[in-house]
């Protein structure tokens, strides 16, 4: 279906204000208080005042300048969260899962304007689809729900290796970075151990398992959504094979060190999110 520029606006409005009232009301203190930073950072070094705390000398500058100097330290709450979107057939196409993650993606976005954290976004299929480099408020995360509801992909494969290759290269300061994809890909273990070396990692797996629902038994004619490739399924075996894949990605995820949780169609995306954040708190 085809939709004319001013009823995809209005979508996005809609979406928009949905998305912002909910992260407000039930998630952006949640968030807040799971995303506090990694620790104290150095904000300025100033002439030592009688008074002060001797533990706050910096002895270097002292003795360099032959001045007495303190360092002041604050908490490194400003990390920017960067939303990292698979748009591959395998997930742009899927009329289920699709959904899925613009939700996620757009209450992450929220939350993110609503404590000031710089947001960013980026969308990849094969190749980079679209880019938002960080910034803040409310007006970055209407561009963000914008960018997914009117994104038209070139590519159809998924390459998570070349994007983690890609964030690793271009994003040198630590920034917290969530995946959204159905990790339909292979190889991409190590180029995601070395990001989640330096940045804080998020993998959110969108789930849509149609096959695994159906009754056992019965063979079916399927295609692959990202090489057209065709091949014939055993709706028994393919549930099996859905669910110990779900374990399997769980586990290569976390041994990364990057966190994981997933979105599927058996719980809302907000219960999905509230209870990986919850699963933060200390």
């Amino acid at each position: 279906m085809v939709y004319s520029s001013s009823s995809i606006q209005e979508l996005v409005r809609l979406l928009s204000l949905r998305l912002a009232r909910t992260a407000r009301q039930s998630l952006s203190g949640l968030y807040a208080s799971s995303f506090q930073g990694r620790g104290l950072e150095f904000a300025e070094l100033s002439e030592y005042q009688p008074g002060s705390d001797a533990r706050s000398i910096d002895w270097r500058a002292t003795l360099r300048s032959g001045r007495t100097y303190s360092r002041r330290c604050q908490e490194d709450r400003e990390l920017p969260l960067l939303l990292t979107c698979d748009c591959s057939a395998s997930l742009f196409r899927q009329p289920q899962a699709w959904p899925l993650l613009c939700e996620a993606a757009g209450l992450f976005a929220y939350c993110a304007a609503w404590t000031q954290d710089p947001l960013g976004l980026l969308c990849f299929s094969d190749r980079l689809e679209l880019r938002l480099k960080p910034a803040r408020g409310q007006r970055q995360a209407g561009r963000v729900i914008a960018g997914l509801q009117e994104l038209q992909p070139l590519g159809r494969k998924t390459d998570l290796a070349h994007v983690f290759t890609w964030l690793q290269n271009v994003q040198r300061r630590p920034a917290r970075i969530i995946v959204f994809s159905d990790l339909c890909a292979t190889g991409y273990q190590p180029a995601l151990q070395r990001l989640a070396a330096r940045h804080e990692v998020i993998v959110a797996q969108v789930k849509v398992e149609p096959l695994a629902a159906l009754p056992e038994g019965f063979w079916l004619a399927v295609q692959d959504a990202e090489t057209s490739r065709r091949c014939l399924c055993h709706t028994g075996s393919a549930g099996q094979a859905s669910a110990f894949g779900s374990e399997d990605c769980r586990a290569a995820i976390r041994s990364c060190g990057a966190q994981y949780f997933a979105l599927t169609p058996a719980q809302t995306v907000l219960e999905s999110v509230r209870q990986f954040l919850q699963g933060r708190l200390p």
